[in-house]
C-alpha cells in the first residue's frame, strides 16, 4: 500500500482493535475461569490424565467476548484403548456438570464423541475433548491429537502484533459469514486464520498477497511460500491447500469452499483499493419490517422470490447439510433442464426447518426446443428421440442433429418447485422429506421473514 493509504489503514486497524481486543479485565476473568475449571476437572480425572488448555484462548487470538475454551483430557496411547478414550472422556466430562449451577452437558461429535458443558452463570461454553497425548505427529491416533501441537506451534511463533492481526482477519471473515470451518460456513478456520498471518507476516501482507491469489494454490506455513505442485493438489482432491506445518499430511484449508475464498480476496482487493472501516463492519442490516424489506427487494428487482421449506431432524450439521445442499443442486439442475434460470440461490436451517431458495426472473416457457442426437449416430437414436417427441409442434435439423419443439413439461419455475413441494420430481434425502414442503412464492410468512432477509442479505452483501 502507497504510504497515505497506509497510515489510512494502520487508523481503522487501531479504531478495530479497540472493539475486538479483550481488555485486561475480560482476559484476567477468563483466564480465572479457566484455572477454576481446571482445578474441578485434576479432582476428578486420574493423575496419569494430562489437561491442556487449546483453541484461540489459549493461543491469545480470541475476540472480546470469546469465552469459549477447549481442554483436552491427554490419556495414554499405549494404556488407553480408543474405545475407552471416548467412554472415559465423556465420563469424567458427565462428573463436571453441576446441576446446581444449572450447567448443562451435551455430547458433540467430530472424529470420536466429545462433551460441551455449558456454564451459563459465568456465560461460558466448555469444550472437554479426550485424546491421546502425543509429542510429535508420527505418534498421532486421532485426529483431534495434533490441536495441542497448533497450539505450541504458535505460541512458539507468535508476536503480540501478529496476535492482534489475527484478530482482524478474523472480525472481517466474521462480518462476511465466511469464518468457521463449520460445513454450514464452509470459511476459514481460527488455526487456519493464524497459519495466514504467519505465513505472510502481517495482515497488511496478507491482503496484499491475496490480491494475487490464483487456483490452485498450496501454501506452506513452514517454509513462509506458496508452491506449485500437481501432485499436492492431486494428493489433497482441492484446488486450495495450506499444508499443517505440525502434519504435512494434512490440508488445513480443506473446509475452504471457493466460494468463500473468492470472498476473501474480493474484500482484500476492496480495502487496498480504498481503505474503508465499512468493509470491517459490513453492510448495515436491521430485522425491522422484514417483511417488508423483502417485498422491496422483489418489486425493486423484478424478480420472483420462491422458497422451499422442509423439516429437519435436530442431528449434527455434518449430517444434514450435505442433504440440504445435494437437493439444492439437483433442484437447480431440474430448473436448467427445462429451460429457466435463476440469478441466485441460498440455503440455510433454522429452528428445525430447511431452507432452499432462488430468486429467478418471471419466465413462463410453455414450449421449448429439445436438442436429440446427431442424425449420424444412427436410425435407432433418431426413432428413440421422435418416439419420444411423437406430439412435438415441429422437428427441425440444426447441422447435424436433430430438435423438437415441444410443450414443455412445467411452463413456470412455479410449477417445477411445486412438484418437488409434493416429492414428485426428486427423491428425499436419508433426514429430509420433500413430499410435506411447503413453497413460498414472493410473500414470506410473518415466522420466515427475519431469517429469510437476514440470510438474503447475507448472500447479497458483501
Amino acid at each position: 500500500m502507497e504510504v497515505k493509504r497506509t497510515a489510512v489503514a494502520r487508523k481503522i486497524y487501531a479504531r478495530i482493535l479497540e472493539e475486538i481486543r479483550p481488555s485486561k479485565l475480560e482476559v484476567d476473568t477468563t483466564i480465572a475461569n479457566v484455572n477454576k475449571t481446571m482445578a474441578r476437572l485434576k479432582k476428578i480425572v486420574p493423575k496419569n490424565v494430562t489437561l491442556v488448555v487449546a483453541g484461540s484462548i489459549a493461543r491469545s487470538t480470541n475476540l472480546k467476548g470469546d469465552h469459549d475454551i477447549d481442554i483436552f483430557m491427554l490419556f495414554d496411547k499405549k494404556t488407553v484403548s480408543p474405545k475407552n478414550l471416548e467412554k472415559m472422556g465423556l465420563a469424567y466430562a458427565k462428573k463436571m456438570v453441576d446441576a446446581k449451577k444449572k450447567e448443562r452437558f451435551e455430547i458433540k461429535y467430530a472424529q470420536h464423541p466429545y462433551a460441551r458443558l455449558y456454564l451459563d452463570h459465568i456465560d461460558m461454553k466448555i469444550d472437554i475433548v479426550p485424546a491421546y497425548k502425543i509429542d510429535n505427529i508420527e505418534e498421532l491416533a486421532t485426529a483431534v491429537d495434533r490441536t495441542p501441537l497448533h497450539t505450541k506451534f504458535i505460541n512458539k511463533n507468535f508476536t503480540d502484533r501478529q496476535r492482534d492481526d489475527v484478530r482482524l482477519l478474523k472480525y472481517l471473515l466474521k462480518t462476511h459469514n465466511i469464518y468457521g470451518a463449520e460445513v454450514k460456513t464452509q470459511g476459514f478456520s481460527g488455526y487456519l486464520c493464524e497459519l495466514l498471518i504467519y505465513t505472510f507476516g502481517s495482515f497488511d501482507n496478507l491482503l496484499e498477497n491475496a490480491v494475487k491469489f490464483h487456483l490452485p494454490l498450496c501454501l506452506n506455513p513452514k517454509e513462509n511460500a506458496a508452491k506449485v505442485d500437481k501432485e499436492i493438489f492431486k494428493r489433497f482432491s482441492s484446488e486450495f491447500v495450506v499444508i499443517d506445518p505440525v502434519d504435512k499430511n494434512r490440508n488445513v484449508a480443506a473446509g475452504v469452499s471457493k466460494e468463500s475464498l473468492a470472498k476473501f480476496v474480493f474484500l482484500a482487493h476492496k480495502f487496498l483499493e480504498k481503505p474503508d472501516i465499512k468493509i470491517f463492519y459490513g453492510e448495515g442490516f436491521s430485522f425491522d419490517d422484514a417483511a417488508k424489506r423483502i417485498n422491496a427487494l422483489i418489486q425493486k428487482s423484478g424478480l420472483d422470490l420462491y422458497i422451499l421449506v422442509s423439516k429437519v431432524p435436530n442431528k449434527s450439521d455434518d449430517i444434514v447439510w450435505p442433504q440440504l445442499r445435494k437437493a439444492s443442486e439437483i433442484i437447480s439442475a431440474q430448473i436448467n433442464k427445462f429451460g429457466f434460470h435463476t440469478y441466485l440461490q441460498h440455503a440455510w436451517i433454522d429452528k428445525g426447518n430447511g431452507f432452499i431458495a432462488y430468486l429467478a426472473p418471471k419466465e413462463n416457457i410453455p414450449n421449448k426446443m429439445f436438442q436429440g442426437p446427431s442424425i449420424f449416430y444412427g436410425a435407432k437414436s433418431t426413432n428413440g428421440f421422435l418416439s419420444s417427441h411423437k406430439n412435438a409442434l415441429a422437428i427441425t435439423i440444426q447441422e447435424d442433429r436433430i430438435n423438437a419443439l415441444d410443450l414443455n413439461k412445467y411452463a413456470t419455475i412455479e410449477a417445477l418447485l411445486a412438484e418437488v413441494a409434493n416429492g414428485k420430481l426428486i427423491e428425499s434425502r436419508k433426514d429430509i422429506s420433500w413430499k410435506n414442503a411447503k413453497l413460498i412464492m414472493n410473500k414470506v410468512p410473518k415466522e420466515f421473514a427475519e431469517i429469510t432477509y437476514a440470510e438474503l442479505h447475507s448472500k447479497m452483501s458483501i
